[in-house]
């Protein structure tokens, strides 16, 4: 059995408050009468903070050389999606992202960060089977929930000694934790402002 990452721990205990806020939306797709409005909203939502966040790992110094290239690519798995469900090129260049995403201090910042992105992955397998269940013709509009299909106790695992090895190298456990609980308070502004002014429909 493999051990599970000192740091993930922590993280998990301390962001623990903050989660449910985050998760909502995601689990909110698991309802008996969820619909492509509902996945496509979903999507749009999670596009505005994917994209900045990649953005900003690949512009602030030293990070993007950090994390396995598949962390760079789930922009353009939504984007994807987005397309495959029938939006268009110039809307999807519209779709507004996160301010509060910019370019990052330092590693420790990107990385409190990433594990927001990287807790999002615990659900998607789940919704990802509802959905196809519910809604057949999303099967071809599923790229960035099936990203880790199969495997996604293992990439947890692995972000977990990812977290442990960083924290080691540079001292910054603290750093890590206490931009987490900002990205986390971000990531609820945001979803909450989407929820209030931001519906697409297929």
């Amino acid at each position: 059995m493999q051990q599970v990452s000192g740091l993930l721990t922590k993280l998990n205990l301390a962001t623990r408050h903050l989660h449910a806020d985050v998760d909502d939306p995601w689990l909110d797709l698991l309802r008996p009468d969820v619909n492509l409005t509902d996945y496509s909203t979903q999507l749009i939502r999670t596009y505005g903070l994917i994209a900045p966040f990649e953005s900003a790992c690949k512009y602030t110094p030293g990070v993007a050389r950090m994390l396995d290239y598949r962390q760079l690519l789930r922009a353009g798995l939504i984007a994807r999606d987005l397309l495959a469900l029938g939006m268009t090129p110039g809307e999807l260049s519209r779709v507004p992202t996160c301010p509060a995403i910019t370019m990052f201090r330092d590693a420790s910042e990107a990385f409190g960060w990433l594990y927001v992105v990287e807790r999002s992955t615990l659900l998607q397998e789940g919704v990802r089977r509802h959905l196809i269940q519910r809604l057949p013709s999303v099967m071809q509009a599923c790229h960035y929930l099936g990203a880790y299909e199969g495997h996604i106790n293992d990439h947890w695992l692995a972000f977990g000694r990812q977290l442990d090895r960083i924290a080691a190298d540079q001292h910054n456990e603290h750093d890590i934790i206490s931009s987490a609980e900002a990205a986390f308070r971000h990531t609820r502004e945001w979803l909450a402002v989407g929820r209030a002014n931001s519906r697409w429909v297929v």
